[in-house]
């Protein structure tokens, strides 16, 4: 009897053992989210950037044509009416930008989230802003779902679900080792986000994408009417005053240089950026099947290391650019 005693413990704990190690994910498991979570916190900082840059370009050559209108106009009523319509524009447009980039930062911020699950050091320096984190997501979430609604289509909401997942993690930060996140919670992070961050990459490659590709459409013949409209004050008004537009055009040309240059660039960023959301987005279904299976093998799966290489592609394309703009500007100057 005292050795069955002694035994069946002693079973009951190796049971335990077993079944606490199926449940811990694996090396390439493991390795797989981090990899995923890094390239997801990248990609989602650079559509916001898209969209300003789209606005301040569209901005600063509506603003210039603006100067030389006011500074022609001798009606000061037309002038403030003007500038009045303007900003009407400016604001619009603004909104609009927001309403694109609040889903980025969610994406950005829940990326930060799993990435804690993964790496102690991550933890650690997470855990120290954890209050500022839930509350900045919280409040991102809860403004982007009631634009959602407002939108032409209207966008996938983030369901109540991942606000949960999210509050139960942040609890937990700080009490319990990382071995214990992550068997507890890591698999259900990323399940519970799938549906919400797949609408959130379909939104962009469906109604965001279309827009911006319209709206740069739109934008050469916009720069030039502007300039051509600035160029023309310019000249009256300097030849009303008996002197020459040299100097003025010597000084706003390259302006105009330099924005024929961002058109060039933002075309080929926005061609990029779809291919690494369309990546980002098949690619979350593979991650979390791959998480979720027993046998995992020892292989980050190829959508993934693909994902890595377009959005390193990225990066270097960005990088390139103002090494690009300097080169053209030496050669023209």
């Amino acid at each position: 009897m005292p050795y069955t005693s002694l035994i069946k413990p002693g079973i009951c704990t190796i049971a335990l053992c077993l079944l606490f190690s199926c449940v811990g994910l694996k090396t390439s498991q493991l390795n797989a989210v981090e990899k995923y979570t890094i390239v997801t916190k990248g990609i989602s900082a650079i559509p916001p950037d898209v969209y300003n840059r789209v606005y301040q370009l569209r901005s600063q050559t509506q603003t210039l044509q603006l100067s030389g209108v006011v500074a022609t106009n001798e009606s000061a009523k037309e002038s403030i009416d003007a500038l009045q319509i303007d900003l009407s524009d400016k604001l619009k447009f603004l909104d609009m930008v927001d309403s694109f980039a609040y889903a980025y930062r969610i994406v950005g911020k829940y990326a930060d989230l799993i990435h804690c699950l993964i790496s102690q050091s991550y933890l650690n320096d997470f855990t120290k802003n954890k209050k500022e984190w839930q509350s900045s997501f919280d409040g991102l979430v809860t403004t982007y779902n009631a634009a959602c609604a407002k939108r032409i289509p209207q966008s996938t909401r983030i369901p109540p679900s991942v606000g949960s997942v999210a509050a139960n993690i942040i609890n937990e930060l700080g009490s319990a080792k990382i071995k214990s996140l992550q068997k507890k919670y890591l698999k259900t992070a990323v399940s519970t986000a799938r549906k919400p961050f797949e609408g959130i990459c379909d939104d962009f490659l469906n109604t965001d994408i279309p827009k911006i590709q319209k709206e740069l459409e739109a934008l050469p013949q916009f720069v030039n009417e502007n300039f051509k409209d600035f160029l023309n004050n310019v000249k009256a008004y300097e030849t009303k005053q008996g002197n020459s537009p040299y100097n003025y055009y010597k000084l706003y040309l390259p302006l105009y240089l330099n924005w024929q240059v961002q058109l060039r660039e933002l075309n080929t960023l926005i061609n990029q950026l779809h291919i690494c959301i369309l990546s980002l987005r098949n690619s979350y279904g593979v991650l979390d099947d791959f998480i979720g299976s027993d046998k995992p093998g020892n292989d980050i799966p190829a959508e993934i290391v693909q994902l890595e290489k377009e959005y390193l592609s990225l990066l270097d394309t960005i990088a390139k650019f103002s090494e690009a703009r300097e080169r053209l500007f030496k050669i023209t100057y």
